[in-house]
């Protein structure tokens, strides 16, 4: 499988791979999980550099997103927590 380019809402290519997607029944929205290949710790750190963005369009292997607005946050994060991590072994 190839990996998903993902992009921000002004076409810039971000240094990002994709670890999982999900849809919040809530809000029907679709949202990632990406680990942010940028080192803002150092290198030998356990930190992972883990975020959750909206998904605003899906391309053939190419994702555009966007942060979360800060009134949605709640909702997200508890389908996150009950949906998605609450169901992994």
């Amino acid at each position: 499988m190839q990996p998903v380019t993902i992009i921000n809402t002004k076409k810039e290519t971000l240094n990002m791979e994709l670890l999982f997607s999900f849809t919040c029944k809530t809000n029907g929205k679709n949202y990632v999980a990406i680990n942010n290949k940028d080192d803002i710790f150092e290198p030998n750190s356990r930190y992972a550099n883990l975020d959750i963005l909206e998904i605003v369009e899906e391309r053939a292997n190419a994702v555009i997103v966007s942060s979360i607005p800060e009134e949605e946050w709640q909702t997200v994060k508890q389908a996150l927590q009950f949906n998605v991590f609450a169901k992994m072994n």
